[in-house]
């Protein structure tokens, strides 16, 4: 009861890590302009064009556990510089002081817009992204997808349409071409606008990425490629632009410092602030078995981060967080997973194509050499194999590349051992 953990941030990470602290009986304050009323992001970008719900609320909301700030935190202010903190915020309801609990002394204070202070002696940084927004100068109304609020701009004009759209897309990562698909899907055209010469470049290997690209070609989505600057977009062609062009942790200082990118955490999502951890979007795990240079930025992950931290804060594991991370995308009709250390210029993947050449999965390895061990898997089409893949990579018999590329290798028996 002495903790006062608060965690910054209300999404997919803070929102579960508030929750499994609640259901372990310790209070927390969640803080966040819209906290309570946030929802899921991967949605948005799949369902604007087919009448699907796009609006997955999150659903938590006050109670004698969780305490929800609606407030911007401007920056944390370590104990050592906290001297000049403001007004601080009531503790949680039943919340004992620390002094009475006998628990460690307060680290820092979190500074909100409002001019109040929330002392901590947990903090969780779960600030997520936020969309860069290029200017398109032949469409000022263009709009990434990446909140409720431009879904809902974007849906309105499709709801609004009386005949079919003319849909432009500047950006060719996940997001961009699940816009572009579910265009065409549903019966509307999509042109993908792109620096380079290849969509996904970044996300898939070529296995894969050019089996997908090659059916959405056929399916009617239009590339051009080479694009330098979005000036160059003719203007009046297209009744909606959307831009997907990437995004960047939303950062807060600390001590009035910032890192670079992201914040870089532990295999226990610590950062170097003691008393400061950070998870989903806005955290980059240098560190343990899922160490990446950037962001996982998916929504498992962000998930697996939450839950982790509740039970690394409460004593419950010592271990490094270790949940196997996975994504997927799903483009109109087609679907593509990836499941562990996957990487997209990767020399020496193994590709097992299905009979009906519709499927198929890209294995990676740790090496090249044939005792070296399995550490991702990308998978198109094939929704079974998926979950094969990710319970193979969480269990404790890894196959290796030799095991692989035996002809009678069969990854589903595998996944049961």
């Amino acid at each position: 009861m002495g903790r006062r953990i608060v965690i910054i941030g209300a999404g997919l990470a803070g929102t579960t890590a508030a929750r499994e602290f609640g259901d372990r009986g310790q209070a927390v304050t969640l803080i966040d302009p819209r906290a309570g009323e946030t929802y899921e992001r991967p949605p948005l970008s799949k369902h604007l064009f087919d009448g699907g719900r796009y609006h997955l609320p999150y659903h938590l909301g006050s109670s004698d556990l969780v305490t929800l700030v609606r407030a911007r935190a401007l920056q944390i202010t370590l104990a050592e510089a906290a001297h000049s903190s403001q007004q601080t915020v009531p503790s949680p309801p039943g919340d004992r002081s620390l002094a009475e609990a006998g628990h460690p002394e307060v680290v820092g204070t979190v500074d909100l817009d409002t001019g109040e202070s929330i002392a901590f002696t947990h903090c969780i940084l779960a600030t997520g992204m936020e969309a860069n927004a290029p200017h398109v100068p032949g469409y000022p109304d263009a709009l990434p997808v990446y909140n409720l609020g431009e879904a809902e701009w974007i849906r309105a004009q499709v709801d609004a349409a009386t005949d079919q759209l003319d849909v432009g897309v500047l950006g060719s990562g996940y997001l961009g071409m699940e816009v572009a698909t579910s265009a065409v899907a549903a019966g509307h055209l999509a042109t993908v606008y792109l620096r380079g010469t290849e969509p996904l470049r970044r996300q898939l290997s070529k296995p894969v990425r050019d089996a997908l690209v090659a059916r959405h070609r056929d399916a009617g989505v239009r590339f051009v490629t080479g694009l330098t600057d979005p000036a160059d977009i003719p203007a009046g062609v297209h009744d909606l632009m959307v831009t997907s062009v990437g995004a960047r942790p939303e950062l807060i200082p600390i001590n009035g410092q910032m890192p670079e990118f992201a914040w870089d955490v532990d295999e226990k999502l610590a950062t170097s602030h003691p008393g400061v951890w950070a998870a989903g979007d806005c955290a980059r795990v240098s560190a343990g078995p899922y160490a990446l240079d950037h962001p996982w930025a998916c929504k498992p992950v962000a998930e697996t981060h939450g839950r982790y931290l509740a039970q690394h804060l409460m004593g419950e594991t010592d271990e490094p967080w270790s949940d196997v991370p996975w994504h997927w995308s799903f483009q109109g009709p087609e679907k593509v997973f990836t499941a562990g250390l996957t990487r997209p210029d990767v020399e020496g993947t193994l590709t097992k194509p299905h009979p009906d050449g519709k499927k198929m999965q890209v294995f990676h390895f740790a090496g090249p050499e044939p005792e070296a061990l399995l550490i991702g898997v990308e998978t198109l089409g094939w929704p079974p194999m998926q979950a094969a893949a990710r319970r193979v990579l969480d269990g404790n018999h890894i196959p290796t590349r030799a095991q692989i590329e035996d002809p009678d290798f069969d990854l589903k028996a595998h996944s049961r051992l």
